[in-house]
């Protein structure tokens, strides 16, 4: 690729124009070349395939619980294994976990997940293969939310309190073999790195890093990473942020990806999609979990149909693109466009729907549809939405935008708002400049290439290059047969052009599902995406055997109750390991306090403590009703 990356945006502050090597060709697919990690038998990075994981959540110390279910994770396919290992005693109980998988010939490695407790992770080097650590809380303790001293001196104080309590730990990994994962979670980072940082993407890559230069330093390389949050914007150009600063700093460590806390059914995947499809799709990304509100063993599948979607494309040929890439890949700015019919400029992206006047329930109702058909063009309009049509069909109908296919573009009505249908190899220098001549173009951008995404954002990318401010619509079809086919692919392969700010709406059509199922998955994306909410956000987790109730049973509750609020994202929690940092972007939480006991909160604000878990539900919504944020539906 014969690029450079600048800001088109000129001026706005943390733009920058210096090379940023996130990925080796952001018009192909290549896997990011990394160190080879060995974790027990399995070996993580390198040219291996990328690996497939889930967590227990069973009571660590019900031993026969959890090696039932990390069975039934293996046995659907699953990797590694990880296992919640809050304190010391479950931390010596993972032997007796191990030796009982192991007399039922399994020799999947176990990860073991540690928060707050440095000293359950040396037993746990010593017993398994993996040990998951949080920098946010490994050395520093528990966040008191305070602001600390930043000074230098006080600075290099904490990186010794790091060294004195994470070079014994390495060293006991040494001596057994144990690999480790360095994992931030967005929200649970230590006040040292807030105090100097904030919550930012460079806190959380600086969080990662100053324990990988401790690695380095102490010659131990069996290293993975992970940044996570419930947030896809957040985690898309954090981890691409980690990717550049490693490489920075000559380091190649692999990659574990996760969107934390995605939720169930049709949002889990869509968020789980979105994020981990933005990176898989840049060729990062080493071992994944899908993070589902559901049976852990259900997150293998849902895995392997999003990577198997994703490494399809490495036969597909590149897409050519020559001269400056304007792009801006470690924070959100939306592409500058000139607003046109309600689309683009400042305005809400669309939702797209290309069929006949069918019911539609009012929830899903489209913002714009394209009629093939004159006789559907009035049904339409009679419920508010706007009509484009092919130009001869349009022709018929006043108040129809008429749509142009390339071959035709000529004869467009430069004066009057039209689209343009057009794929990347029809983008001829005598479109291109009659686009520049125009002010009332859509640009509705489809593909067939085997690597569509990549595609789509070349010709986004030039018309930037080009100075052409035009709205763009992203049109996608797909000849599958289930709803979460579409959901993992459509998610994958335009969610990273709405995280990037390219597009301005979407089309989907897939022929052989319901027309209420497209448009969801649609305006899914456009939430899991972050630039549209048209639902309730729930910043639901997957569980794990720190949870302290059933979540599949209340979160299923309190979406039955809350549904129709979808100004407002709430979060649930089974614990409060993650519960304040995960719900960093929630108006509400609901979190697991102590055995039958909930804590309720407004934003990161703790208002309720141990509430009765028979009650909590109608706490929390006398909680939303108390600060005005209550509707009927």
């Amino acid at each position: 690729m014969n690029a450079s990356f600048s800001s088109p945006w000129g001026g706005r502050e943390g733009l920058k124009t210096t090379p940023m090597p996130y990925c080796q060709n952001l018009f192909a697919y290549h896997r990011r070349p990394t160190t080879e990690v060995r974790v027990g038998n399995l070996v993580i990075g390198g040219e291996y395939p990328i690996r497939l994981q889930s967590m227990t959540t069973t009571n660590t110390m019900d031993t026969e619980a959890t090696i039932h279910q990390a069975l039934k994770i293996v046995n659907e396919g699953g990797e590694l294994v990880r296992i919640t290992t809050p304190n010391q005693r479950e931390a010596a109980n993972l032997e007796e976990i191990r030796d009982g998988l192991r007399r039922m010939s399994c020799d999947t490695p176990l990860v073991a997940d540690i928060h707050f407790n440095p000293a359950a992770a040396l037993i746990a080097a010593s017993l398994i293969e993996k040990v998951r650590i949080n920098p946010g809380n490994f050395a520093d303790g528990a966040k008191l939310q305070e602001t600390i001293d930043t000074s230098d001196e006080a600075w290099q104080e904490g990186i010794r309190a790091i060294r004195d309590k994470f070079i014994p730990f390495l060293n006991i990994c040494k001596q057994h073999d144990t690999a480790i994962r360095i994992g931030t979670n967005h929200g649970s980072l230590s006040d040292r790195i807030m105090s100097r940082y904030g919550d930012t993407p460079e806190g959380m890559v600086e969080s990662c890093m100053e324990y990988l230069r401790i690695c380095r330093e102490q010659d131990f390389h069996r290293v993975v990473l992970s940044i996570k949050s419930s947030n896809t914007r957040v985690m898309v150009h954090t981890v691409r942020l980690l990717v550049h600063t490693m490489a920075r700093e000559q380091m190649h460590y692999p990659l574990h990806l996760g969107v934390t806390e995605a939720g169930n059914g049709e949002d889990g995947r869509i968020k789980s999609a979105v994020g981990i499809g933005a990176l898989l799709a840049d060729g990062i990304g080493d071992t994944i979990r899908v993070s589902l509100t559901e049976d852990p063993e259900l997150e293998i599948p849902v895995a392997r149909q999003l990577v198997g979607y994703i490494e399809q494309r490495a036969a597909s040929p590149a897409i050519p693109f020559e001269g400056e890439v304007a792009f801006t890949p470690y924070a959100y700015h939306r592409r500058q466009s000139h607003p046109v019919a309600g689309m683009g400029g400042n305005h809400l992206p669309v939702v797209m729907f290309r069929g006949s006047g069918a019911d539609v329930d009012a929830a899903l109702m489209p913002d714009v549809v394209i009629c093939d058909h004159a006789a559907d063009i009035d049904t339409w309009l009679s419920k508010g939405v706007k009509v484009m049509a092919p130009a001869p069909v349009a022709a018929q109908h006043p108040d129809a935008m008429p749509m142009y296919e390339p071959d035709v573009f000529d004869q467009a009505d430069l004066s009057r708002p039209h689209v343009l249908r057009i794929s990347y190899p029809q983008l001829t220098p005598a479109i291109i400049e009659r686009l520049k001549a125009s002010t009332q173009t859509i640009v509705l951008v489809h593909t067939s290439h085997p690597n569509g995404m990549a595609e789509q954002r070349a010709l986004i990318l030039k018309l930037v290059q080009q100075g052409i401010a035009l709205p763009v619509i992203v049109e996608r079809s797909y000849p599958v047969a289930t709803a979460e086919a579409l959901q993992l692919m459509a998610g994958a392969d335009t969610g990273i052009l709405f995280l990037d700010g390219l597009a301005d709406g979407i089309v989907l059509q897939a022929p052989a599902l319901p027309h209420h199922t497209v448009l969801s998955t649609a305006f899914g994306i456009l939430q899991a995406s972050r630039v549209r909410f048209s639902k309730t956000e729930y910043i639901s987790c997957p569980g794990c055997g720190r949870t302290l109730f059933d979540l599949q049973t209340v979160t299923a509750k309190i979406k039955a109750r809350t549904s129709h609020l979808k100004e407002l994202k709430i979060g649930i929690m089974g614990c409060i390991v993650n519960g304040i940092g995960e719900m960093a972007d929630a108006d509400y939480g609901y979190v697991g306090a102590g055995p039958g006991k909930v804590s309720l909160f407004k934003q990161q604000q703790l208002i309720k403590r141990n509430v009765p878990a028979e009650n909590a539900l109608e706490e929390l919504i006398d909680l939303i009703k108390e600060n005005g944020d209550w509707h009927e539906a």
